[in-house]
């Protein structure tokens, strides 16, 4: 046995056993990843290689005549040809060339090549090898075998040098180009000895390539976790020391670049339906601008489905909407993640690598979606940041703006804590009650009684009921309308009293009662002196022939009569505004039938019908009976007199959700619904069509509803041009009931 023999021989044993190790790891690690599969079956026809050569050099230098030799020499064959076009389809997988369905077609082609070498050894088909003294074998490879070697191996250094950025590891492209150049050993010469070179240098390529793909995917991962882990620390702190938006899209678009040594990164943040671009790092700068919608290109998709996205060429596996300019001609192996807060994606991180560049893997993704996280938290807390400074500009800025206020304003203003204790004076209130270091102390302690609310319970259950309460004090021979309301939601903080002083009004309100019922008492008698001689002149003229004569003094008449009710209109608002309510109980029917009988006799002169409605057992309710009666009156009288001749006017009574209700109800000209809203301000008259003789003060409808309001109660109408008006009135009761109304 020569040395060559004896080295290849241990060599080939030694192979097969580390072979077949790294053949278990391998499938052991990860039996579904595509590039561990195909690593697999390389290992597995490299085995099958070193055994048929270490099963002919056996038998050759035992006995070089066995039978055995013949399917020995079919064995290396199967599994030197096996292994071109395994070398192939591994570095394709590696570098991801092709499609998956193209790698699957290389991968079943070897199957056929495989399936037909192994007919051939069946069939004890001729092996070209020559014996022609002791143990020595000469081995002439086929044309078949030599085609197959030179396409498929040619291919494998093709790819290897067009795509080397992405192939990670060194060991890996120095045994893939190491294991063509030990099988070209084998076509140099015909001699076994030249062709055992060729196995053993192939074997320790097989091994290098075996040990550069553990390395790869089980000890780097294992060894890199805690520097992943301490990079992506590093990363958080870079991107969290940064409060300003674009400086921290920046620093996570620089360090993601740095982490997964990609070509470009692209930051997109959610707008509504639309996703922009935030940042552009080593892109064009017009990438800024670009939008696209959820749900489309890769970053929409990733946004809506809420998942990350790998492709190992963008331009053969992306087939939806495009993302960014240029992408299909430009980018490679694309990942993207979405950028998650709150449970809410609000945008989307994405790597690229240029068409030459390097191939994303499955733990890139990972990496990318832990980065992912912290710049979402990091984004977030930016945002957060901005518009909490923000709001406290805009705070500072009102609390400035309202303290120059409150300190120029003539009103005295005091705020009070829930412990009553004064937080805030400005000057005209120090000024107004003599304070000056008394912020702090009790209230009851810093204001004179005068001050305070004559019933302070009283004050604040008003004030929790209606968030304000008004009373009037009197400080320094001044009168000062006090408007208190609380602050605070939704537990009560305080309250702040605005002081207004009200001398100069009531003084004018005083003079101007005093002068409107001097002036209608004054107006009252002449008036009345006036008529009395008109009808004195009437009798005098009635046997006048002069239509005209009578025609004026009807015209004076009624010039006088209309006088008299707009004095007695203003008369009867200051009485509601000066006289105190005399509050009994009464019964509906009263009201009713006291404002009945004082308009029948109106309404006989107008030929119109008036009935009225209610049920006897109707409940009794607290009101002022007179001015009740003599709202009700002016509704009867109002309806009565814009219902033509023959028509009909109906009051009713009856009780209804806790209230007693009253309505009156004509069959006149009905209000129109733009006139509707007008009809209860003061000295407003509407112009009915077909009406304009009526007259009146325009105080009625106002005078109806003061006094209701002064009994806590509600008016309000329904009307129907040419068909009638109907008003409202709600007062509360005291005890509801559920009438049956008749007629009388």
């Amino acid at each position: 046995m020569d040395a060559l023999s004896a080295i290849s021989l241990l060599v080939n044993g030694l192979t097969l056993a580390l072979a077949f190790s790294f053949f278990l790891i391998v499938i052991w690690n990860d039996a579904r990843k595509e590039l561990n599969q195909f690593f697999a079956a390389f290992l597995f026809l490299v085995l099958v290689w070193n055994a048929g050569a270490l099963l002919v050099q056996s038998v050759s230098l035992i006995d070089a005549r066995s039978p055995l030799l013949r399917p020995a020499v079919g064995f290396m064959e199967l599994g030197f040809v096996g292994s071109s076009v395994a070398i192939y389809s591994l570095v394709a997988v590696l570098v991801k060339a092709g499609t998956r369905r193209f790698r699957m077609l290389a991968l079943l082609s070897l199957s056929i090549v495989l399936t037909l070498r192994l007919l051939l050894i069946l069939n004890d088909a001729p092996i070209w090898f020559e014996m022609p003294s002791g143990s020595l074998i000469l081995y002439r490879a086929q044309p078949l075998q030599t085609l197959f070697f030179a396409l498929f191996d040619s291919a494998a250094l093709y790819l290897v040098w067009r795509y080397r950025r992405k192939i990670r590891s060194r060991g890996m492209m120095t045994g893939i180009v190491l294991f063509v150049a030990g099988q070209s050993l084998a076509f140099v010469n015909p001699a076994l000895q030249t062709f055992s070179l060729a196995v053993i240098i192939c074997a320790l390529a097989a091994l290098m390539m075996s040990f550069s793909l553990l390395r790869q995917e089980i000890f780097r991962p294992l060894a890199e976790r805690n520097s992943q882990v301490e990079t992506i620390r590093t990363v958080s702190g870079a991107i969290a020391g940064q409060m300003a938006i674009d400086d921290v899209l920046e620093q996570i678009a620089v360090q993601t670049s740095a982490l997964l040594s990609a070509d470009g990164v692209a930051i997109w943040l959610k707008d509504g339906a639309m996703l922009n671009v935030a940042t552009a790092y080593n892109l064009p700068a017009s990438y800024l601008a670009r939008q696209v919608a959820l749900g489309e290109g890769v970053a929409g998709t990733v946004v809506r489905s809420r998942q990350s996205i790998r492709l190992d060429d963008y331009a053969r596996e992306w087939r939806s909407g495009g993302d960014l300019p240029l992408e299909r001609e430009t980018y490679g192996s694309v990942v993207c993640t979405p950028l998650m807060f709150a449970h809410e994606a609000i945008g989307a991180l994405m790597v690229i690598a240029g068409r030459q560049g390097r191939a994303f893997e499955r733990e890139d993704v990972y990496t990318l979606e832990l980065l992912g996280a912290q710049a979402a938290v990091a984004i977030s807390h930016s945002r957060l940041f901005q518009e909490q400074r923000a709001l406290t500009q805009q705070v500072e800025s009102a609390r400035s703006q309202l303290e120059t206020v409150l300190t120029s304003t003539e009103s005295p203003v005091i705020a009070i804590d829930r412990r009553f204790r004064p937080i805030f004076a400005n000057p005209a209130a120090r000024a107004l009650f003599g304070l000056r270091d008394e912020i702090g102390a009790p209230i009851y302690r810093v204001l004179p009684p005068s001050a305070l609310p004559p019933n302070g319970f009283a004050a604040l259950r008003i004030i929790r009921r209606q968030r304000a309460y008004t009373y009037e004090i009197t400080q320094q021979d001044r009168i000062y309308s006090c408007h208190l309301a609380q602050f605070g939601r939704p537990r009560i903080a305080g309250w702040v009293a605005v002081l207004t002083d009200i001398t100069e009004l009531k003084e004018l309100d005083r003079l101007k009662t005093e002068m409107v019922r001097m002036t209608t008492h004054d107006l009252k008698n002449p008036l009345q002196g006036a008529l009395s001689n008109l009808e004195l002149l009437r009798d005098d003229l009635a046997d006048h022939a002069n239509p005209e004569v009578k025609q004026s003094l009807d015209t004076i008449e009624r010039q006088l009569d209309r006088m008299t009710r707009i004095i007695s209109g203003v008369l009867n608002m200051e009485r509601l505004k000066s006289e105190s309510q005399h509050v009994e109980l009464v019964h509906p029917a009263r009201i009713l039938d006291a404002a009945a009988a004082e308009m029948r006799d109106f309404a006989h002169e107008q030929q119109v019908e008036l009935a009225i409605e209610y049920a006897d057992e109707l409940t009794p309710f607290p009101c002022d009976p007179d001015q009740l009666t003599r709202a009700i009156i002016n509704l009867i009288e109002n309806a009565i007199k814009f219902t033509p001749h023959g028509g009909q006017v109906r009051a009713r009574a009856w009780e209804q959700n806790g209230a007693a209700q009253f309505s009156v109800q004509d069959t006149g000209v009905g209000i129109p619904n733009e006139t509707q809203p007008y009809v209860f301000d003061r000295f407003y008259r509407g112009k009915q069509r077909g009406m304009e003789h009526v007259s009146g003060s325009g105080l009625g409808l106002s005078l109806v509803k003061t006094v209701i309001e002064n009994h806590r109660g509600k008016v309000w109408l329904e009307s129907v041009v040419g068909r009638g008006t109907t008003f409202f009135v709600s007062i509360p009761l005291a005890i509801p009931t559920s009438p049956t109304p008749n007629t009388r």
